[in-house]
């Protein structure tokens, strides 16, 4: 996983209060062992230390409760959850020989460009992101990664990705850097990450990118 950027980045701001809130935390826990201390004399002398305090507290919000409503709720994380695993199809300019078993169900096969059955899976934390992509011949990794939900209608994901093709795959096909942009569309029923994607020098190919979250 790698760290990824974004436009309302709250950060700081949720570390200085998480800060404070392990330096209180430490401060109860010698409060109440000294409290219980004569009722239960094992538990005297028995503290927390803030940096042990801080590291719990930064670690929970990282993986669990920055997806929470009451995060969202106090404005403490505004990242949309991507985590999970996306069922689509790459519908793209590459005009190379493409196998039957590789094409989406939803292809045409007299269109100018073909869609490729296609599974993005992502792994998300408050901090870092990974983005892996997989077709029937190759695979894609991120290699760093934007979040914005401030300019548009609705929240985007920005990545630069590097690809590793099967090796039987056909020769024209060769590792190679990329990048796509696309759109979080969330309704009552589903949630879509659509949008484009274009390659560097060595491929120049582009096409779109159709995703709707499988779990």
């Amino acid at each position: 996983m790698h760290t990824y950027s974004t436009d309302n980045d709250n950060r700081p701001t949720v570390y200085g209060i998480l800060g404070f809130a392990a330096y209180a935390t430490a401060l109860a826990v010698g409060w109440l062992t000294t409290a219980l201390s004569a009722v239960i004399p094992a538990v005297a002398g028995i503290t927390i230390s803030w940096g042990v305090g801080f590291t719990l507290l930064t670690t929970a919000f990282s993986r669990v409760i920055w997806k929470t409503r009451i995060a969202r709720g106090t404005g403490a994380s505004k990242v949309p959850d991507f985590n999970g695993e996306w069922s689509g199809y790459v519908k793209t300019s590459y005009d190379g020989f493409i196998p039957d078993e590789a094409l989406h169900e939803s292809n045409d096969p007299n269109a100018k460009m073909q869609r490729v059955a296609a599974t993005l899976r992502i792994t998300q934390t408050w901090r870092k992101i990974s983005i892996h992509l997989e077709t029937d011949n190759s695979e894609s990794d991120s290699t760093g990664a934007t979040v914005l939900t401030e300019d548009g209608r609705w929240p985007s994901l920005n990545y630069q990705y590097e690809n590793d093709p099967d090796p039987d795959s056909a020769s024209s096909m060769t590792r190679h850097y990329g990048t796509a942009d696309l759109a979080l569309k969330t309704d009552a029923t589903e949630d879509v990450l659509e949008g484009f994607y274009y390659t560097g020098p060595g491929r120049e190919n582009y096409g779109e990118m159709h995703f709707e979250r499988a779990e």
